[in-house]
């Protein structure tokens, strides 16, 4: 799924409309009282760093999937749908024009 730079401002344009300011009490007591924002992570830095070696050791090219479209481009059986690419890009611009 794509997001466009449209869809993203209409988002932002509605909530901005939609938010409702409240006056922000400068009392001392009120200010120690608030509740402080607490993050709590269910893994480890040890998790994250076994998934960044894990990330690390994968190829970034996946050639298990790009080999098939190779070898079918260059054997002249790669075709593309005019009418799936014109239906793409239809949907596209019409997803970016959508207020």
């Amino acid at each position: 799924m794509m997001i466009s730079r449209t869809q993203i401002e209409q988002v932002l344009k509605i909530y901005k409309s939609s938010k409702v300011s409240r006056p922000v009490s400068r009392d001392s007591d009120v200010l120690q009282n608030a509740r402080q924002d607490d993050i709590r992570l269910s893994f480890s830095l040890q998790d994250i760093e076994k998934v960044k070696r894990l990330a690390n050791a994968r190829p970034d090219i996946r050639y298990d999937r790009i080999e098939p479209l190779v070898r079918a481009f260059e054997s002249g059986d790669y075709s593309v749908d005019p009418k799936s690419v014109a239906d793409k890009m239809l949907g596209r611009l019409l997803a970016d024009r959508i207020r």
